[in-house]
C-alpha cells in the first residue's frame, strides 16, 4: 500500500513539474519551456513595462524557416505596450534571463486576417516560434517636474545619487532616442540607425530644449520629455515630418557620458 501510494505521489509532482513546462491556453496559445532556468539564478521574471531583448526563430509548421536573429543582435520591445503581435506579448511573459521557449502561436493572437506580406504570412497563418529572453531591463520611475521654459522632464528610469555620473556642458553625450508629435505620429528614433546620437551638451548642436532637457542627467538614466515649440522647431517647423509650432515627445537614455575632463 505504501509502495501504491509513493508511485501516485512522484506520479503526481512529475505532472505537476511537466504542467509548468508546457501548457496550452483556451484560445490556443502553446508554449513550452525548452530551457527552464532555476529559481535561484532567477531574481525577477519578466513583466509588463520591462525592456526585453529576445532572440527569435520563426518558422511554419513544415519547420521551414521564416525568420531568425538567434546570436545575432537581439530584437528590443517594452512587454505590454503593443510592440510585437499579442501571442507574443502573452509568451514572453514570465520569463527568467536566459530561458527558452518553444509557441505556438494561433493566426487570431498573431498577424490575424491581413497577414504580413513580406514574410510571406498568410491569412491567420500559425506561427512556431523559439525564443530566448537574453536581457531584462526594469525601470525605477524617480521624479517629474517642469522647467522654467516650460519643458516636461519625467524620470522614467532614476539613477541613485551615488552612482552617478551628472552630466554638464561641454560634455559629450551618446543619446538614444524615440521622437513622437503630440497625436502619437512616430516621427525619428535612435534605434532604426542601430546607433546613438552623438553631441556635445550645450554647443548648438541640438535643439535648445533638448540641451536643457539633458542637462544634469545621470550617465543610464531615462527621461520622458515634452518640448514646447519655442524650444524645438518653432512656428516653421521641419518639413516633411514636424509640422510648425509642433510640441515634440521625446523618450531619450543618456547611453554613455564623457565628461569634458575626461577627453
Amino acid at each position: 500500500m505504501r509502495v501504491i501510494l509513493l508511485c501516485l505521489l512522484v506520479a503526481t509532482c512529475f505532472a505537476e513539474e511537466e504542467q509548468k513546462l508546457q501548457w496550452k491556453d483556451e484560445d490556443g496559445l502553446e508554449i513550452k519551456i525548452i530551457r527552464p532556468i532555476k529559481a535561484e539564478k532567477c531574481p525577477i521574471k519578466s513583466q509588463e513595462g520591462d525592456v526585453l531583448d529576445q532572440w527569435y526563430k520563426l518558422t511554419d509548421k513544415d519547420g521551414k524557416e521564416i525568420g531568425s536573429n538567434f546570436n545575432k543582435k537581439p530584437y528590443t520591445f517594452t512587454l505590454g505596450k503593443g510592440q510585437v503581435i499579442p501571442g507574443m506579448e502573452r509568451a514572453m511573459t514570465g520569463m527568467c534571463k536566459g530561458e527558452k521557449r518553444k509557441v505556438v502561436i494561433p493566426g487570431s493572437l498573431g498577424f490575424g486576417s491581413k497577414g504580413r506580406e513580406r514574410d510571406s504570412i498568410k491569412e491567420d497563418q500559425t506561427l512556431y516560434y523559439t525564443v530566448q529572453l537574453v536581457d531584462l531591463f526594469r525601470a525605477v520611475p524617480g521624479e517629474k517636474w517642469t522647467t522654467e521654459e516650460g519643458i516636461v522632464i519625467e524620470q522614467t528610469h532614476k539613477i541613485d545619487e551615488d552612482k552617478c555620473k551628472k552630466s554638464k556642458t561641454g560634455d559629450t553625450i551618446h543619446q538614444q532616442y524615440v521622437l513622437h508629435l503630440e497625436d502619437g505620429t512616430f516621427v525619428d528614433s535612435s534605434f532604426s540607425r542601430n546607433a546613438p546620437f552623438i553631441f556635445k551638451l550645450n554647443n548648438n548642436e541640438v535643439i535648445k530644449g533638448m540641451d536643457i532637457a539633458m542637462t544634469g542627467m545621470c550617465e543610464g538614466e531615462r527621461r520622458q520629455v515634452v518640448i514646447p515649440s519655442d524650444f524645438g522647431y518653432g512656428d516653421n517647423g521641419r518639413a516633411p515630418a514636424i509640422p510648425g509650432k509642433a510640441r515634440l515627445y521625446f523618450d531619450i537614455t543618456l547611453e554613455k557620458l564623457i565628461q569634458r575632463d575626461e577627453l
